[in-house]
């Protein structure tokens, strides 16, 4: 197989021969592109899963929908990987599985029946869960929730009232914390968020003008009460 420094103009000028032709990079070894009789231009990276003998992994993306530029810079990173005993391909088959196992309709009614279905408030629970939760994430990955959608979900549902916003980012976080707990997730999109409504913390400092008003109208106040105390000693004397 040939080798060649590939570049763009030398890419766009590969023959189309009568079965497929791999061109390797000359400046990364394991790295090349795949020419097919159909004149279908495809990266390649070439590496093993394991030691001798096991499974070679080959496939990039195709040429055009990915630049040269990208390619090479998607094989130095799975090469890197695998420097750290890391199989790329199946880190990426491993998320794609995640994505559609891990479905927050399902998580919930495992939750349900683990968790809330023990506590007394269990029906109330379940259809704030189902109301304001499934009704907005029930088809998606958890692993797709982020922090700025469990802040769009509770800020949308305080418009119904502050207390509305509290009890869902309140179950949000426990039921987060349930999913941390058992390993889906590493941590909880939800940690961290204000309750809505929450008031701040006063920190601000009177200046010298508005204490010396404070003072002094604490003082009036002391000397009407005196003024008033001998005015009624002398109507009851």
């Amino acid at each position: 197989m040939p080798s060649i420094r590939l570049t763009k103009s030398a890419i766009d000028a590969l023959p189309t021969l009568q079965k497929d032709n791999v061109y390797w990079d000359s400046g990364l070894p394991g790295f090349g592109l795949k020419v097919t009789p159909k004149g279908r231009k495809v990266f390649i990276v070439l590496y093993r899963t394991g030691g001798a003998g096991s499974r070679l992994r080959k496939y990039l993306g195709p040429y055009g929908r990915m630049t040269l530029a990208m390619a090479r810079g998607q094989a130095q990173k799975i090469f890197a990987a695998r420097v750290d005993g890391r199989d790329p391909a199946a880190e990426k088959q491993e998320a794609k599985r995640r994505l559609v196992a891990d479905r927050v309709d399902d998580l919930v009614a495992t939750y349900i029946v683990d968790r809330v279905s023990r506590l007394r408030s269990a029906r109330k629970l379940e259809n704030r869960l189902r109301r304001n939760i499934l009704s907005q994430w029930g088809g998606k990955s958890i692993h797709e929730v982020k922090r700025r959608d469990v802040l769009d979900l509770v800020l949308g549902l305080s418009e119904r009232g502050p207390s509305v916003g509290r009890r869902t980012l309140k179950d949000l976080k426990t039921f987060f914390g349930w999913c941390v707990g058992r390993g889906v997730i590493d941590f909880s999109p939800a940690q961290g968020i204000p309750n809505p409504g929450q008031e701040k913390d006063r920190d601000r400092v009177l200046d010298d003008a508005e204490l010396a008003d404070v003072i002094l109208a604490g003082q009036a106040r002391r000397n009407a009460a005196q003024r008033f105390k001998r005015i009624s000693r002398r109507v009851t004397e």
